[in-house]
């Protein structure tokens, strides 16, 4: 339904537009299809002639196999006597074709292949990956001939099912035929080959083998079945080109021989005295005839696939450029009958665009519309021709009125009710709207005088008579009923006044005397905070100084702190200089022992003297008076050391008393110092609460001073609250008297 709707909705052009584009679609479309089979066509001729090439690459393969593999059986059953050389010689030969099959397969597109194909040709590559070893078990006679034959074979029989399978690539009948007939002559060519293998045996070892015989009566039934179906299919040309080449004097030579192998059915002693190398020889012949005319029949497909692919090309070309003249023709025709008709349709367009203006008064002069095509469109033009003239009189009365209800309409916007459309139109819905414009404008002025007269009693205060709204409707109704509410809001609004002022009233007088409380208590307050912030202050003072004082104590006890640490350390200088004296001494005391020891052996000495002056008798008078002398400063010696000794005694007992006096002074120092310490530690902890109740203090004089600025603040606003109430009372008295003046219900 929504394209049904689009479709009807489009305009004229696009529709031509359209039935025009659709002819031409059609037949874009079918030349895209016709052009896309034939170029299918011609693809599948293209590939088809690969596959051919492919076929013909592997028949080549197929007869150099055969060989190979007929001269590969002969060469095991001889001994490596015979076929030696001609062995070596067509391992090259399929070697060559082998490597050209494979070319072919490598530049061949995989889609080009035959369904199920692609498997063949996948397995036949696996097998020919072990063809050098068959050589080698060959050529080292490691192999029996079966399986030579098996391995040749199989590999032909795959080849073989590739080309039959390449007739369901084919469309033509004639390509069929011909492919068929192509496949039923490989077929026998094959069993040719076959034959000349079993042959070549036969006749070397002189019998048949085992099961040989049977298969090769086979070999010969299945080669009969495929040539007839060749005749069968093959065309008639191709027909007469075989039966020529096949009436050759070794085709005869060939058969002879053959039957004498036949004869074994019915002789099991027939002799077999045939050379193998002869029968190899021949059938070689007779095969390479086959061969020829095998080439002959694949020249002959390839020409005429060539021939109808070129054919089919052409033909291709030719519907192309068919195709593209038809459709310039078509786009040439679709523009030049769209062109014509929506210039028509433009004409008609501008006619009656420019017959709008003239009725709108846009322009003053109106053409006809030129155009004298037949045809629908035509009879349009002509009628919008014919009704030019015929409307001109009814426009110029319906213009007049609708001219006067626009000054009419003008007038009543800027706020003229006055005014009446008098004029007469001949349409009559423009006549209808000037009745229309007539009544809108009497109901609008009697509305008006009932708002100027309840307004003119608003402006002398008087809100007891209201507009009757009945019979106004929209938002004229609107603007009465506001002005009522207007009304009815003063009146609310004025009783409300009275209500308030009175309560107003009432309560001025009750503000008034509270107001002169909070003044006075206000003052009391303020009077009170300034002899307390005066006492504060004076507190805040006496600590101060008494902080200052606790701080002059910790200086004081500090630097006595240090003089008693200088002091222990003097008494501790003392202590270490009467250790040094000490140990002095006991120096002293050694040289003095050392002394008295001297001055001891001095007096044994000078008694020896003595006595050996006595005993030299007058001659040691004179030695025993030194002895005497010596003995004499002995003596005294011993009594000088004894003095020093005692001397040096006292002295050490007064340095370990002057000692032990240092030592107990360190120990007192040390307990001063302490005491010190803790009294300093003391005075900081009295020193910190003296700061703290300094800044405590501070901070309540702070405290109390903003207190008594805000009291004294409090007590300004109080008298200005005074003021205030005593005009408010005014003000109540005076709104009060202004309600009663005024008129309004509920007063």
């Amino acid at each position: 339904m929504g394209i049904i709707q689009f479709l009807k909705t489009m305009s004229i052009k696009n529709k031509i537009r359209l039935i025009s584009i659709l002819p031409l679609v059609f037949v874009v479309i079918l030349s895209f299809y016709i052009n896309i089979n034939i170029y299918q066509k011609v693809s599948q001729l293209k590939d088809m002639k690969e596959l051919t090439n492919l076929s013909i690459k592997i028949s080549s393969l197929l007869h150099e196999t055969q060989k190979e593999r007929g001269l590969s059986a002969s060469f095991i059953v001889s001994n490596d006597i015979k076929f030696k050389e001609s062995l070596e010689t067509q391992r090259k030969l399929t070697d060559e074709n082998l490597k050209e099959f494979t070319k072919t397969i490598e530049n061949l597109n995989t889609t080009s292949y035959p369904k199920n194909s692609e498997i063949l040709i996948t397995n036949v590559l696996k097998e020919i990956t072990n063809l050098q070893k068959i050589r080698r078990d060959v050529n080292d006679l490691k192999i029996e001939t079966s399986k030579v034959l098996n391995f040749y074979t199989n590999i032909n029989s795959m080849l073989l099912d590739f080309i039959a399978l390449t007739t369901t690539k084919v469309e033509r009948e004639e390509d069929t035929r011909a492919l068929i007939a192509y496949y039923n002559f490989l077929m026998a060519k094959e069993r040719t080959g076959i034959e000349r293998a079993i042959g070549s045996n036969t006749f070397a070892a002189k019998k048949f083998s085992s099961g040989i015989y049977e298969k090769y009566t086979g070999l010969v039934y299945e080669q009969q079945m495929f040539i007839e179906g060749f005749l069968k299919y093959v065309s008639e040309k191709n027909k007469i080109f075989y039966k020529e080449k096949i009436n050759q004097p070794v085709i005869n030579e060939v058969k002879d021989m053959s039957k004498n192998l036949l004869s074994y059915g019915e002789n099991r002693d027939v002799n077999f005295e045939t050379d193998p190398t002869i029968w190899f020889s021949k059938m070689t012949e007779k095969i390479n005839i086959l061969k020829q005319i095998e080439d002959h029949i694949s020249t002959d497909m390839i020409e005429s696939i060539e021939a109808y692919s070129s054919n089919q090309t052409n033909f291709m070309y030719f519907l192309v450029l068919v195709s593209i003249f038809l459709i310039i023709i078509i786009v040439n025709l679709v523009i030049f009958f769209n062109s014509n008709i929506s210039k028509a349709i433009s004409k008609i367009y501008t006619g009656i665009e420019q017959f709008m203006k003239y009725l709108n008064r846009e322009i003053n002069e109106l053409e006809y519309i030129d155009f004298d095509a037949r045809g629908e469109l035509g009879k349009l033009a002509t009628m919008v021709n014919l009704n030019i003239d015929r409307i001109n009189g009814d426009l110029e009365k319906d213009l007049l009125c609708v001219g006067e209800a626009t000054i009419t309409l003008d007038k009543f916007e800027k706020g003229y009710y006055s005014c009446r459309v008098n004029s007469k139109a001949a349409n009559p819905q423009v006549q209808t709207l000037a009745k229309t414009i007539n009544r809108m404008l009497n109901t609008q002025q009697k509305i008006n005088k009932d708002i100027l007269k309840v307004l003119s009693e608003y402006s002398n205060y008087n809100y007891t008579n209201i507009i009757n709204s009945q019979n106004i409707y929209g938002e004229l109704k609107e603007l009465v009923d506001g002005i009522n509410h207007l009304g009815e809001a003063i009146t609310s609004m004025l009783v409300e006044n009275k209500d308030n002022a009175i309560i107003l009233q009432n309560g001025s007088v009750q503000l008034s005397k509270n107001v002169n409380q909070l003044n006075k208590a206000s003052n009391e307050a303020a009077a009170r905070l300034e002899e307390t912030a005066a006492a504060v202050e004076e507190i805040t003072s006496n600590i101060i100084q008494s902080t200052h004082n606790v701080s002059m104590m910790a200086k004081n006890a500090n630097e006595l702190n240090e003089s008693v640490i200088d002091g222990e350390k003097l008494a501790e200088q003392t202590v270490s200089s009467m250790e040094e004296i000490n140990t002095q001494v006991n120096l002293i005391n050694d040289a003095i022992s050392i002394i008295d020891q001297i001055a001891f052996q001095t007096n044994i000495l000078s008694l020896n003297a003595a006595v050996e002056a006595a005993t030299a008798g007058v001659a040691g008078k004179g030695f025993a008076v030194v002895a005497q002398e010596v003995r004499n400063l002995a003596s005294r010696s011993a009594e000088a050391a004894h003095d020093i000794k005692n001397l040096v005694s006292n002295a050490t007992l007064k340095a370990n008393e002057g000692k032990k006096i240092a030592a107990t002074m360190i120990d007192g120092y040390h307990n001063i110092s302490q005491n010190i310490s803790n009294t300093i530690n003391l005075i900081k902890d009295v020193s910190s609460g003296a700061n703290e109740q300094k800044v405590a203090m501070e901070q309540i004089s702070d405290a109390i001073n903003s207190l008594d600025k805000q009291t004294q603040v409090n007590a300004n606003i109080a008298n200005q609250t005074n003021d205030i109430s005593s005009q408010t009372s005014v003000l109540a008295n005076n709104i009060v008297i202004s309600v009663n003046t005024k008129e309004f219900r509920g007063k």
